[in-house]
């Protein structure tokens, strides 16, 4: 069965051809900056750490929050829309990526080992994400990670300069509702063969259950 970022790749592989190839920083901002100052230091915010982003679904958790003035520093900060792009081994090629929900009052922080993608108009947010997440981009950007090992990253430069196909607005939809009708199909399999596996192992402590029934009443002594 294939996996979800393998039904992305097929995807797009099937739909890009002819569509013009622009760098990632031609379409969206990579890591912006944010006016902190204009955040009261007493406000609450929602934190990221890494674990709050799941492996390879796109799920986050923007629940936990910080106040402010304790995160301000030391943090990677970004906005609602917002692509997140796990920067360091393994995460980035486990797939810990997501695009940014409503937040705690509109601003979050998060784990430094973020890279922010901050899409421009003419490309829509899932696109990119899905686009960024997908097997055949994480394994191009693993041969250009660099550092000692076990704290290998993916660098801003390179995620400036690697490219994307870019379809119009209209078939980006398209291709976005193609890829969530796979990812329905895929969970759709997933239940189906968690559902005979838990009959198959039903039926084994059933077929166990009878067998010990059957020695025990074997082994009881005839009057």
């Amino acid at each position: 069965m294939n996996s979800s970022a393998e039904s992305i790749t097929e995807v797009f592989d099937q739909f890009s051809v002819g569509w013009e190839t622009r760098q990632i920083r031609e379409v969206a901002q990579i890591n912006p900056r944010i006016d902190k100052k204009m955040i009261p230091d007493d406000l609450e915010v929602s934190f990221v750490p890494m674990p709050a982003v799941e492996v390879e679904t796109g799920e986050i958790d923007v629940s936990q929050t910080k106040l402010a003035k304790s995160v301000k520093k030391g943090y990677t900060a970004f906005l609602e829309g917002d692509v997140l792009f796990a920067k360091i081994t393994p995460c980035m090629e486990n797939g810990k990526m997501a695009i940014v929900p409503a937040l705690v009052n509109d601003f979050g922080f998060g784990s430094t080992e973020f890279h922010v993608l901050r899409p421009n108009e003419d490309i829509e947010a899932k696109y990119l994400y899905y686009y960024v997440s997908s097997r055949s981009f994480r394994g191009e950007a693993e041969r250009y990670m660099s550092g000692a090992v076990g704290q290998r990253r993916v660098q801003t430069t390179y995620l400036k300069e690697a490219t994307i196909p870019v379809a119009p607005l209209e078939d980006q939809h398209r291709i976005v509702a193609e890829i969530e009708k796979q990812f329905s199909r895929l969970d759709k399999a997933v239940a189906s063969l968690k559902r005979v596996k838990a009959n198959l192992k039903r039926y084994k402590a059933a077929v166990l259950k009878a067998a010990v029934d059957r020695r025990m009443a074997q082994a009881k002594p005839r009057r």
